[in-house]
């Protein structure tokens, strides 16, 4: 089993530590690196900014509603760039909204997760997005 590195894009600081939690508790060969907010997600993918951060992750996961760069701008700012293109895109959003659904896959996410209110929830969508990442998934060479 190969290991993946996700990038989760969430402003909620609680959010951020459940979801490292959640696939901690996976035991999947996953590296997270977290943004703080949209900007800071660009800005790590476009420029490399960050000791720890991978240019380019096997997956992306952003937040929808976010202030400043909501995950929506950031996923159309990443499928209009060439060199981001081929990042998978997962929303993960406490928002139902049949608009924000429609619209991230307008702009070609990959996927659009309502995110769990619950540990045991949002554990089963780190597990899933773990196993695609590490066995299931096929990548483009970086």
């Amino acid at each position: 089993m190969r290991g993946a590195d996700i990038l989760v894009v969430d402003d909620s600081a609680a959010d951020r530590a459940s979801i490292r939690i959640a696939f901690e508790r996976t035991g999947h060969p996953v590296k997270l690196h977290f943004a703080h907010n949209g900007q800071m997600a660009l800005d790590l993918l476009r420029n490399g900014q960050g000791a720890a951060m991978v240019v380019r992750p096997h997956l992306c996961v952003l937040d929808v509603k976010m202030p400043g760069l909501s995950g929506l701008h950031v996923l159309q700012a990443l499928k209009a760039d060439n060199n981001l293109v081929e990042i998978p895109v997962i929303m993960l959003s406490g928002s139902d909204d049949q608009s924000d659904i429609r619209a991230a896959y307008r702009l070609f996410a990959s996927g659009y997760i309502k995110k769990p209110t619950d540990a045991e929830g949002l554990h089963e969508v780190a597990d899933v997005l773990g196993r695609l990442c590490t066995g299931i998934f096929a990548f483009p060479q970086k």
